[in-house]
Order: structure tokens, then sequence, then C-alpha cells
């Protein structure tokens, strides 16, 4: 039990929900509550896909290719890094008045922050550690009842969130914090990698 309790927690972390909610508010803010609730499943089952393909085939996967656990680490820092300067500069840009219809409604960016290749790393690091069997059970329900959470989270955003043309100062100080966040997380995915990569 302390295994599942460790992967769900693991994984949790790295999807981060919280920021998920936040990058989900600013691609699906002006869609309506039926738009967003089919969104935000949509959403939450190609992350499921992307992350149960990654436990049941990403070491298979990585070794086919040569490809070391740390060297991926650094390549999803470096997207986790290049995620979250976007969301900062984002809010630098000036508010412009766009037509509803023109502005992108695309979660591309949640799906990849949520299933990036630091979170992928992480679930095929879970799924690796308990190899003794042929289907990663520890891995798939850490990712499923991640995914549960991340998925409630969403569904709790669109029951209380209230339709909002142009972005408040909070808004924008919030999308601010969590970049740098996103931008940390990047960095600590790299640095782990490295370190792992040239001294063990």
């Amino acid at each position: 039990m302390p295994h599942y309790t460790q992967a769900i927690i693991t994984i949790l972390a790295l999807v981060n929900p919280a920021i998920c909610a936040q990058m989900f508010a600013e691609a699906t803010c002006n869609q309506d509550k039926p738009q967003q609730y089919k969104e935000a499943m949509k959403s939450v089952l190609s992350i499921a896909i992307v992350l149960l393909i990654a436990a049941f085939a990403g070491t298979s996967v990585l070794q086919a290719f040569g490809i070391s656990l740390p060297a991926f680490s650094c390549a999803g820092g470096g997207i986790l890094i290049w995620i979250g300067v976007q969301m900062i500069i984002s809010v630098q840009r000036p508010a412009t008045f766009e037509p509803v219809a023109a502005k992108s409604t695309s979660t591309t960016g949640l799906i990849l922050f949520a299933a990036s290749p630091g979170t992928i790393t992480g679930v095929i690091t879970v799924a690796a550690s308990h190899h003794d069997s042929l289907i990663p059970y520890t891995a798939v329900f850490g990712v499923l009842m991640a995914m549960l959470v991340l998925l409630l989270v969403l569904m709790v955003f669109v029951a209380f969130s209230k339709k909002q043309q142009q972005p408040t100062m909070v808004k924008k100080m919030v999308t601010s914090y969590m970049g740098v966040i996103v931008i940390a997380m990047g960095a600590q995915f790299t640095l782990s990698g490295v370190k792992t990569f040239f001294f063990t």
C-alpha cells in the first residue's frame, strides 16, 4: 500500500492540478459551461491515455531508442521551462479586444504540461521500480487516481467559475506566479537529469 500512495503523490505532484486548472481557465475562458465540461473530460482522457501508454511501454520505447531516463528528464525539463516562459509572456502582452470566435480555445498547452516528458519520466520511473509483473499495477493505479483528482478539480473550477472577458490583475499575478513555478519544476527536472547522468 505505501507504494501505491507514493505513486499517487508523485504523479499528482508532476501533473499539478492547480496549475492545470489555471491553464484550463486561460484556454476555455470564452466557452460556456457545457463546452467547458466536455473540454475538461477530453483533456483528462488525452492525458490519461498518454500516461498509461508511458506506464506500459515507456521503458521499452526509451531502451529501443537508446535514451536514458536522465536524458529524457532533461528534455522534459526543457519543455516545462518553455511552457512556463510562455505563461509569463502571455501575461505581459497588452489586452486586445478580439472577437470571441477569434480567440484560441485549445487545451493543447494543458495536455503538454500535464503529460509532459517530465511527468512521463515520473510514470516510467514508478513503473520501472516495480518491474516484477507484466502489468505495472502501481503506475497504472497512480495515473488513474491522479486523473480522477484532476478531473474533479477541473469540474469544480467549471462549476464555480464566472465568465470573464478581460483578465483581472489578480488573475495575471496568479498566471505569472504559476509560470515561475513551472519554470522551477523544469529546472529541477533538468538539473536532476544532469546530476543522475554524470554522477551516478
